[in-house]
């Protein structure tokens, strides 16, 4: 993970993957999924909660809120297939990353959604610094 995050605060996030594993996931609503994943180098199967900003005709985009380097996007890199369990619904989805226009205009929308961060005053620099991802049904 790219990010120093202290062993409380990653039990917290980890928290969230146990209630989709036992089908609870629907609690969190539409503002979060769990992504299902293949391990670049392992090939094990890997589950990450992630904040929905926004959607479109039911592709749900997520910021990959702690950079370019975090294991699940590097993975989803090297194999863009993947699952995701949202709001009630599971099923197959291809990632597409936006480009910098794109994701401007989504950051400026959706950045009051994103927990934590602190990324409201300027949606062209967080679109520079900040990976979105559209998952799109397959």
């Amino acid at each position: 993970m790219a990010a120093n995050i202290s062993p409380q605060r990653l039990f917290l996030y980890r928290l969230d993957v146990g209630l989709y594993r036992i089908g609870l996931g629907r609690l969190l609503g539409r503002r979060f999924l769990c992504l299902e994943h293949l391990g670049r180098t392992t090939g094990l199967t890997r589950r990450t909660v992630l904040e929905v900003i926004a959607h479109e005709g039911g592709k749900p985009m997520v910021p990959v809120a702690f950079g370019a380097a975090t294991d699940w996007y590097r993975n989803l890199l090297a194999q863009p297939a993947a699952q995701i369990t949202w709001g009630g619904m599971a099923g197959p989805v291809t990632v597409q990353v936006l480009d910098e226009a794109e994701a401007t205009v989504v950051l400026a929308r959706g950045l009051d959604r994103l927990v934590g961060l602190g990324l409201v005053d300027d949606p062209a620099a967080a679109a520079r610094n900040l990976p979105l991802i559209r998952l799109a049904t397959t």
